[in-house]
């Protein structure tokens, strides 16, 4: 089965949100919970880590076990209009 190439363009398919950011996102009026969420993504010693900077709390931590995987590390160059 060959697999499908990394782009630098958005193939997110589903958004990771904090669990206290959806219950509370739950009691806001007119906005998403893509735009109430406050979430940074970095590289960690083992792998990529998401942390909720509202809450203080990991969302998702990968270990890639030593894995070397291919990334796109560099923005696609659109603007947005």
């Amino acid at each position: 089965m060959k697999s499908k190439e990394i782009t630098a363009d958005n193939q997110i398919q589903m958004f990771l949100h904090c669990g206290q950011c959806l219950k509370e996102w739950k009691i806001t009026d007119g906005i998403s919970p893509k735009d109430f969420s406050r979430i940074s993504v970095g590289w960690t010693v083992f792998g990529l880590q998401a942390w909720c900077n509202r809450h203080e709390a990991n969302i998702l931590n990968v270990d890639f076990e030593g894995m070397k995987h291919k990334a796109i590390t560099y923005c696609n160059g659109k603007e947005k209009n």
